[in-house]
């Protein structure tokens, strides 16, 4: 049995499932399966990972969503610990060494996770964003309410406790991941390791690049409202929580040039947390919904509200 099984999902990704594969080869730890789940493709995937048909388990599903293929790569795996890697990310070369130390030697720590860093198309690294650099320890549940700060491509997490689990769930799609964090977080303590352990690429054929605000604002408005009822939480905590998600809205309603929804989410969230008022993404956000030919001055980058 193999100490790891790494989970690959992929759908339509030929152009970079190679790079990502190698990736995992390349690692410095050996003691690995890899199952690799094509959801479905309609390109030529099936034939970029004909060369490593002796290295790699692969499981073909109709179309069904990222949420199942990894439920499906998980039930067709037997390694001790998860590691779950998206078809156009990468890892690097000591991300499994570093994880299964961890694991090995706190118990009591059932998900490691590292920083990650953004490539794009071409293998180039570009801006990472703050969250993906910056972690927490121990039990992370109410951090986790705040906004998802666990890049996908990172973590390892132990079997026995994911088997408690009803896995990803399709219903908060895309944020499916982040939902996982939230349940997953209350089995145990979270460990961050404060280097890069993975790259995260940037491309025009991401869904997330397709996404709609009134979707991101209604699955991540029920992912909330559905973890709030898994434990006893402060009411505070709970604004707070729904103060930033109000706040992401905005950036997301500014970003479609749909002002008159990206001022009532800023007021909103100033509603639910009064101090959002000194924030400084508060009041830039706020400015940029007043003004917003300004968004097309460099000095504001909308990237760093996201």
């Amino acid at each position: 049995m193999p100490k790891v099984s790494v989970i690959i999902p992929t759908y339509n990704r030929a152009q970079f499932i190679v790079k990502t594969v190698q990736s995992v080869l390349a690692q410095t730890y050996k003691d690995f399966e890899i199952v690799v789940v094509d959801d479905g493709s309609t390109d030529n995937t099936k034939e970029k990972l004909e060369p490593f048909k002796s290295k790699i388990k692969l499981i073909e599903q109709p179309n069904s969503e990222r949420a199942v293929a990894r439920n499906n790569g998980v039930a067709n795996s037997n390694g001790l610990y998860i590691a779950l890697l998206d078809s156009d990310d990468l890892w690097t070369e000591n991300k499994l060494e570093k994880q299964v130390e961890i694991l090995d030697n706190n118990p009591d720590v059932v998900l490691t996770y590292g920083q990650c860093l953004r490539i794009d198309e071409d293998d180039k690294k570009i801006k990472t964003a703050k969250r993906q650099l910056e972690g927490f320890s121990g039990n992370v549940f109410e951090e986790l309410l705040m906004r998802n700060f666990i890049a996908s491509p990172t973590p390892t997490v132990r079997r026995e406790c994911f088997e408690k689990t009803t896995g990803f769930q399709t219903k908060y799609i895309p944020y499916e991941d982040w939902e996982f964090w939230l349940r997953f977080s209350l089995l145990g303590k979270f460990h961050f390791l404060n280097e890069p352990f993975a790259y995260y690429r940037i491309h025009k054929n991401q869904s997330v690049q397709s996404l709609e605000a009134e979707k991101i604002e209604r699955v991540t408005t029920l992912l909330l409202e559905d973890s709030f009822k898994l434990t006893e939480i402060p009411q505070e905590i709970k604004d707070k929580s729904m103060g930033l998600a109000n706040l992401r809205f905005s950036y997301w309603y500014l970003c479609a040039d749909q002002l008159t929804e990206a001022k009532e989410r800023l007021r909103k969230a100033r509603s639910l947390n009064p101090r959002f008022l000194f924030s400084p993404k508060w009041l830039g956000l706020n400015l940029l919904a007043g003004f917003p030919a300004l968004k097309h001055f460099s000095v504001f980058d909308l990237g760093q509200y996201h």
